[in-house]
């Protein structure tokens, strides 16, 4: 159940804690590969594992997609999997196909942007907080 709460928190984008401030701005993801259909800007949940590096599970639907970039540097002690910050990353990710989709496989894509990321630990019970320098700034 606890779970649950959390999860539900993360995607609505609320934070429970403190919030933890970056220095880089995460609007320069680099794609090496030319996208073969047209992006699009999705909610979803970036995490690291064996195998495929990097997945988003594009939420709201049974789709995930597999990174064939890198995520920028600001978000390594996150997706480090032997780190103790290792973390499940939420946010609004700018998707680039680069192969067709087909029903029931994994689709490789590049992000070319994220916005208002938010950061769920895997291992403990830390409250999810968000990424201040990926969210718009109060006017």
């Amino acid at each position: 159940m606890r779970n649950n709460i959390l999860l539900v928190v993360a995607l609505a984008g609320v934070p429970l804690t403190g919030s933890a401030q970056e220095s880089r701005r995460p609007s320069n993801w680099q794609c090496p590969v030319k996208p073969a259909a047209a992006c699009f800007t999705h909610h979803g949940r970036l995490s690291s594992q064996n195998g495929i590096a990097y997945k988003i599970w594009l939420i709201g639907t049974t789709r995930v997609v597999g990174l064939v970039n890198e995520p920028p540097p600001f978000l390594d002690k996150y997706l480090d999997m032997t780190s103790p910050d290792h973390s499940f990353v939420y946010g609004d990710f700018e998707i680039c196909p680069v192969e067709p989709g087909i029903p029931g496989h994994l689709q490789r894509a590049c992000v070319t942007a994220a916005e208002k990321l938010v950061v769920q630990r895997v291992h403990d019970s830390t409250l999810p907080f968000r990424l201040l320098s990926t969210w718009p700034r109060a006017k």
